[in-house]
């Protein structure tokens, strides 16, 4: 996708701030008073560093204010200080025209000062959106060098070298599920397109031999970091097992050893981080500046959690082939859902120039595997498909009555499309533009509901694109499903299960974990509620919960039924007699509703979409890596579909047997044909 840049620097003075803007459609500044005085601005930002430690904290302070209530206003400050008047006004004017272009809009923020320098600028607030600017609009700290690196024409393989520092002396990390999550990330199945090579050893010495004697794309850094007196440096282990700081000025001599390196990711806490009065001496600042065209690194001390989730998210969206700016973004919003800590600004990017694609053609996708004529002749072929629309970045498909589809787009859009002429029917859209997670639909094909980041659902009518109720689920989730009449709608919250009838009010609260298992959930020990479903007859809920257990409840919220997983179940599909699960375990499992397990896959990869055919023949199983296959519902035996070029994020059976439907992130919605044996 083209992008539109909005470039905004603020130049630190003794007395005043200089902020500038300039973009295609214009250019605009003013001279501002600094909001804090230099001591106020230590203190806040001490008031800030705490706050994010706060938020991933599992200890309770009684009386204490939430931790986001006073970053939210030293976001709200910044936003008063620098985006206003004019400055606002041409941003809001850049916002509108990358719209109507289906353009993306990109801040390249440049601070230019000691104190500037060293804001967490990431907490601005969206005054438009009353919500984190960096979670909508990618923010990226742009150095404008004079000659920065071109893009490079990729000759596939795409290499990553990885080192996961563990030196003697300093607390461990969990560099192990890392290490494997970026692995099934990028290599996929085989390692045609990516390889990804992770160092045995951690010194110093096996990073410099390794970047001096082979060819790399891509270096990840797990290790500890921090900043000394003059620059910043992460730790490496030495030859006695200690800690061994290796300084900005260390690993930027090395990285002259390789000049085909583009992206380094640093998940080293403060590598981000420049010294008092020193601008851009930071690790990241010092390898962009040594020839590298983009660096993530961390601003802030980084969880084990946090870090993990971000870099595992981030390198799904490159495999994608998203510019590296938007999944930056993407991946900022995946660590504020799932975690729910501030922790989600802490990774910060730096570029050499304007550009975000940092990998000229081929792009680094996951394209459709072409099978040598050896290997196609000991492998299925896969079934022929038909393109029915392409609807842009989404997160949610769902195929509902009279085979529409509808799409959870990421600029804000429910778009819906009839798939027998690929023709867009329906567009809806909220004032305040949230961001849609989830899709239901109602048995009619006039309603759907969908459901938004911020916890807001909507049921809309898509005759008028209106909204006919508007309902606030307090609490994390991304559980919602219809009745099969239509009459109920259910929506996880937290720890709850609520029950909405047609008129959009609240029939049911239902709490759907013991409190030491809500205790567990609240300290991440275990995943918030999962997906949810309505029984037949529609006189029960079922509804994943974190500790691995699915659990059906009555209109009490008492359970009547159980089905246990090893792990957190990710996908439900409900059926007369039969309800498929996907589970984290890699496995998909089908059962009665009296809790029989009639049989269930290798362990290989988690189903996160699943659907059934009409009278259940057949149920449709797509793998976050995006392999689709058809199982027999009485056998459990496979009929390979296709692999997907990029994530699946919708799944289901057209009507009168037309064909099954898949949607990928990146917006692809295809009808492919039936297996032979469900027409029999």
């Amino acid at each position: 996708m083209e992008i539109l840049p909005f470039r905004l620097e603020i130049i630190e003075t003794d007395t005043e701030w200089i902020v500038g803007c300039a973009s295609e459609l214009g250019e605009a500044s003013m001279r501002v008073p600094p909001p804090y005085s230099a001591n106020e601005l230590e203190e806040t930002l001490g008031g800030v560093e705490r706050s994010l430690e706060r938020s991933y904290s599992r200890e309770v302070v009684r009386g204490a204010s939430t931790p986001e209530k006073d970053v939210r206003e030293f976001g709200n400050v910044l936003t008063r200080t620098v985006l206003r008047d004019d400055v606002f006004a041409l941003f809001d004017r850049c916002r509108i025209q990358a719209m109507k272009q289906g353009r993306s809009l990109r801040i390249l923020l440049r601070p230019d000062g000691p104190r500037v320098g060293g804001i967490p600028w990431e907490y601005m607030v969206d005054p438009s959106r009353d919500d984190y600017l960096a979670l909508h609009v990618p923010v990226v700290r742009n150095l404008r060098l004079r000659d920065p690196v071109t893009p490079m024409a990729l000759s596939l393989p795409l290499r990553v070298l990885g080192i996961s520092a563990l030196p003697d002396d300093l607390p461990p990390l969990d560099a192990r599920q890392e290490r494997e999550r970026i692995e099934q990330v990028l290599q996929q199945d085989s390692s045609d397109k990516v390889d990804v090579h992770w160092l045995p050893g951690d010194r110093y010495q096996d990073l410099k031999n390794a970047l001096r004697t082979d060819t790399w794309h891509v270096l990840h850094c797990v290790c500890h970091g921090g900043f000394g007196d003059t620059e910043g440096y992460i730790q490496l282990t030495g030859d006695d097992g200690l800690a061994m700081r290796v300084h900005a000025s260390d690993l930027r001599r090395r990285i002259g050893d390789s000049p085909q390196l583009r992206l380094v990711v640093l998940n080293a806490c403060e590598s981000a981080v420049s010294g008092p009065g020193r601008a851009y001496t930071s690790m990241a600042a010092a390898l962009v500046a040594a020839g590298v065209p983009a660096v993530v690194a961390m601003q802030y001390a980084i969880t084990d959690r946090a870090a993990f989730t971000f870099a595992s998210s981030f390198y799904e969206r490159i495999a994608e082939g998203l510019p590296v700016d938007r999944a930056v973004t993407l991946a900022r919003d995946d660590v504020k859902v799932r975690l729910g800590s501030l922790e989600w600004a802490t990774p910060v990017l730096f570029l050499a120039s304007d550009t975000v694609q940092i990998f000229a053609s081929p792009k680094v996708s996951l394209e459709r595997e072409v099978q040598s004529p050896a290997r196609e002749a000991t492998r299925t072929p896969p079934a022929r498909s038909a393109v029915l629309a392409e609807v842009g970045p989404c997160g949610h498909v769902a195929v509902g009555p009279g085979n529409l589809v509808a799409a959870a787009c990421e600029d804000g859009v429910i778009k819906v499309v009839e798939t027998a002429k690929g023709k867009l029917v329906a567009q809806c859209l909220l004032v305040q533009r949230e961001k849609p997670v989830r899709i239901a639909w109602s048995p009619w094909r006039r309603y759907l509901a969908s459901r938004y980041q911020d916890g807001t659902v909507v049921l809309w009518d898509l005759k008028t694109e209106m909204p006919v109720h508007v309902m606030t689920a307090a609490g994390q989730g991304e559980g919602l499903a219809f009745s099969s009449d239509g009459h109920w709608l259910a929506v996880t919250a937290g720890n709850h299960l609520h029950v909405y009838d047609a008129r959009g009010a609240r029939v049911r609260d239902l709490t759907v974990c013991s409190p030491k298992q809500a205790a567990l959930w609240a300290a991440g020990q275990n995943t918030p509620l999962g997906p949810v479903c309505f029984a037949p007859g529609d006189r029960h809920v079922v509804v994943a919960c974190g500790d691995g257990r699915i659990r059906q409840l009555n209109v009490r919220g008492l359970p009547v039924m159980e089905w246990p997983h090893p792990q957190p179940v990710v996908s439900l599909a409900a059926a007369d007699g039969l309800l498929a699960t996907g589970c984290m375990d890699g496995r998909g499992r089908l059962w009665t509703w009296e809790g029989d397990l009639l049989w269930r896959t290798q362990p290989k990869r988690p189903a996160h979409q699943l659907a059934f055919a009409a009278g259940c023949p057949a149920v449709a199983m797509a793998h976050q890596r995006g392999k689709v296959a058809i199982r027999n519902v009485h056998t459990g035996k496979a009929s390979p579909v296709t692999k997907l070029a990029s994530r699946p994020v919708g799944l289901g059976f057209l009507e009168d047997d037309q064909g099954l439907v898949t949607a990928t992130r990146t917006g692809a919605v295809e009808r492919w044909e039936l297996p032979d044996w469900m027409a029999d």
